[in-house]
């Protein structure tokens, strides 16, 4: 696919993406790379996704991670001590601290807020800086924010966690709705070429055959 689109997220369907989430080869994540690439959704990332590849041990794979992370467009968060980079970070104020000590109470129950694993405190400030700025979906493979995604959807307005699979599905859901309003107009807008109305019963099978 096309590396720099001509068309812009004409779907209006945002995605914030975890750092396990940019060198996910599965098919669900390629197709959501692919939308991405020809301009019918965007995908972004919070600065936390620098900030855990700090820890990649291998220089090779740090350097690979990196260049793929610098691909996102990137949302700076609310600093927090110890974990953001001061390069890359805004200074929060006290509804940006109420936000994340509330997400972490339904992202993480039952762990002591300060004195838990520098994973926990960084998932909670992707979803934080997800919602800061207004998005509605975060898109992960970490089973333990997964189990947790009704919780955070009943609390946060339904704010969605969701894995890639999922992701794909709604992403490809935006690209009919969109592609079957043009049907119906055709002078309402230019869409991007692929996909087809015909082409997406595929993409579909190539989500759930994954």
């Amino acid at each position: 696919m096309a590396a720099s689109p001509s068309f812009h997220n004409v779907s209006g369907t945002v995605f914030y993406v975890d750092t396990n989430v940019i060198d996910d080869t599965s098919s669900p994540a390629v197709l959501l790379r692919d939308f991405w690439s020809t301009g019918w959704i965007s995908l972004m990332r919070t600065d936390v996704m620098d900030t855990e590849l700090d820890g990649a041990k291998d220089p090779a794979l740090w350097a690979a991670l990196t260049e793929e992370s610098a691909r996102y467009p990137e949302s700076l968060g609310a600093w927090v001590l110890g974990h953001s980079r001061l390069d890359s970070t805004i200074l929060g104020g006290a509804s940006d601290e109420e936000l994340h000590a509330e997400i972490f109470a339904v992202l993480k129950p039952g762990v002591d807020r300060w004195n838990c694993r520098s994973n926990h405190t960084r998932d909670v400030m992707h979803v934080a800086t997800a919602m800061r700025y207004g998005a509605k979906r975060f898109v992960t493979n970490d089973a333990q924010m997964l189990k947790r995604s009704h919780e955070v959807a009943a609390q946060f307005a339904g704010f969605q966690i969701l894995n890639p699979p999922q992701a794909a599905r709604e992403a490809v859901g935006a690209v009919k709705g969109m592609l079957s309003l043009q049907l119906s107009d055709p002078t309402r807008h230019s869409l991007p070429p692929w996909p087809s109305l015909e082409e997406l019963p595929a993409l579909e099978s190539r989500i759930e055959g994954d």
